[in-house]
């Protein structure tokens, strides 16, 4: 795929006399960084500077590193390294950053927001701390990808929030996702003065208005305007041209979504489930599940049928939009059903070690799928009630 296109416009708010947002795009790595910071002293550019240089340098610095080693990182294996590189370069600016606060003045107090992207072919590895916000406008829609690290209640002032992680004082581990883009995607990286004076429609149709032409540096002046704060907006926006895929990202998103495990997911949530989901295909008359052995994985069925039976005998055939070995995300256990694909058949599957690991580290993602699995474990035991309940009144 084609180097998606970058710009950034930042705005000093009617009300600030120092711009506190500092955002540094790098088209040739891939690597963009978005920065806010809040300070008593009113110098918190010097630590919003900071933190976008050494996270940006620590990145490149990586990036060339794995090119250099291209052999060994590919595919899946890449994007693994770049979130470790990722958590490595936001944990180590951190330290360093923790240790300036007790030499200068200008970090003392400051807190900063940060969102950083590290773009490899149709994939993006994003990590995030604080309040700064990515949105992806994708097919007339917009969707919040990240979620903010404010205490609720805290004060609607800049200075009043309670950062529950930023970097500073307050330091804890970014929210890493991995995106997979579509042709046309546009992911936005935003301070919070660019969106507190819009809701997800307000965003929509400002990112309308920059579709039909009209002035960047105008729409983010008027931003700042209404928000009476520095405004500061990064545009990634992807070619529009195929990627050649087997299943588009929002084809997989959409398929995660119509599983009742999932239902209570947010879109974040539910890119992060699809991200972590292998295709896989398989000619007609392949056994994909054997009764009896071990499961590790749900599939979930994007094309093609198949066949289900039980001790050898036929009971149903699940077709695209359903799923199978749901349970097995839960527990450890033998499979209680034969499925064979009874022509061409696209799949994705899950395995229960990665949605554990995901479950570490997103404790939101954990509690809405366990949501979903309940209520959905709750309607199978209504509808077993209503059979009996049938056969009782034979």
């Amino acid at each position: 795929m084609k180097q998606p296109k970058t710009l950034h416009v930042s705005m000093l708010g009617p009300k600030n006399r120092v711009n506190e947002d500092f955002a540094l795009v790098n088209q040739e790595q891939g690597i963009h960084v978005i920065c806010d910071a809040s300070s008593k002293s009113g110098k918190g550019n010097y630590a919003s500077e900071f933190v976008a240089r050494q996270i940006q340098e620590r990145l490149v610095n990586a990036n060339r590193e794995l090119r250099d080693e291209e052999i060994a990182y590919q595919g899946p294996k890449r994007l693994q390294k770049m979130q470790e590189c990722m958590l490595e370069a936001f944990t180590d600016v951190g330290a360093d950053f923790l240790k300036l606060g007790t030499q200068n003045a200008n970090f003392a107090d400051a807190k900063v927001s940060c969102i950083a992207v590290w773009l490899n072919d149709r994939f993006a590895i994003l990590a995030h701390l604080g309040n700064c916000r990515a949105f992806l406008y994708r097919s007339g829609r917009v969707y919040t990808l990240t979620k903010d690290h404010i205490a609720e209640n805290a004060g609607d002032s800049e200075l009043s929030r309670v950062f529950l992680k930023s970097i500073g004082p307050n330091l804890g581990t970014p929210d890493l996702l991995k995106i997979e883009f579509e042709p046309s995607d546009i992911l936005f990286l935003a301070t919070d003065g660019l969106y507190s004076g819009f809701d997800r429609n307000g965003i929509s149709a400002m990112v309308e208005m920059m579709l039909k032409g009209e002035d960047l540096k105008s729409l983010i002046s008027q931003c700042a305007y209404s928000s009476g704060d520095h405004a500061t907006l990064v545009q990634i926006q992807v070619p529009a041209e195929s990627t050649g895929v087997v299943l588009s990202a929002s084809e997989r998103v959409g398929l995660v979504s119509k599983t009742p495990l999932c239902r209570y997911m947010n879109y974040t949530e539910q890119s992060h489930v699809a991200a972590l989901c292998q295709i896989e295909e398989f000619e007609p008359g392949t056994i994909l599940v054997q009764e009896g052995t071990e499961g590790e994985c749900m599939y979930l069925i994007a094309k093609g049928t198949l066949e289900i039976n039980v001790k050898g005998q036929f009971i149903v055939y699940k077709k695209a939009g359903e799923f199978l070995g749901e349970v097995s995300l839960i527990q450890q256990g033998k499979r209680t059903a034969t499925a064979i694909a009874k022509d061409r058949v696209t799949l994705l599957s899950l395995q229960r070690s990665d949605l554990r690991e995901a479950f570490k580290k997103d404790v939101e993602l954990e509690k809405n799928f366990y949501r979903g699995m309940l209520e959905m474990v709750l309607d199978r035991l209504v509808e077993q009630g209503r059979e009996i309940a049938k056969m009782k009144s034979v």
